[in-house]
């Protein structure tokens, strides 16, 4: 009688354990097929002494963009962000010798264009210099930084 006890018993943990994972597998399944996007980088130009990096944004509404900056840039003043329509987006920006970090005030929305522009550059000194710049997002829902990848910026020479 007893050992018909713990095999009902373990046939019960067994199936609630079963009942509970099918469960889980079911949510991941759902959350798998999920079609998410990241953000994309759309345009990357030098107009004279500015510089200008597009993205848009994924299907995860976009809390900060990390710029990892080329060595050639010793020296960074301004940047200002717009969307879509031009207008101004409000963000804190933390700067440093090799990073700038731009945490959004309100995140940005899937669909909205994201324009960074770095403005009034000293260009004289990377003339005709290919310029790098490494780019990553921490999205809403996600755990970690995705990187998004490399805006490419080639500076005109001087001729």
């Amino acid at each position: 009688m007893k050992n018909k006890f713990i095999a009902t018993l373990t046939t019960l943990l067994i199936a609630n354990t079963y009942f509970v994972n099918s469960e889980s597998v079911l949510a991941n399944k759902v959350l798998i097929n999920r079609q998410i996007t990241t953000p994309i980088i759309t345009r990357s130009v030098a107009d004279d002494n500015d510089f200008r990096i597009e993205l848009t944004a994924g299907t995860l509404p976009i809390k900060d963009l990390a710029i990892i900056l080329p060595q050639q840039m010793t020296s960074l003043e301004n940047i200002r962000i717009k969307n879509n329509s031009g207008q101004d987006i409000k963000a804190e920006i933390q700067k440093n010798k090799d990073q700038v970090l731009v945490t959004f005030s309100e995140p940005v929305e899937p669909g909205n264009t994201l324009k960074i522009r770095f403005t009034e550059i000293d260009t004289e000194s990377i003339k005709g210099d290919t310029l790098l710049y490494q780019l990553s997002v921490q999205q809403e829902g996600l755990l970690q930084r995705i990187p998004i990848g490399t805006a490419r910026i080639d500076v005109p020479d001087a001729s």
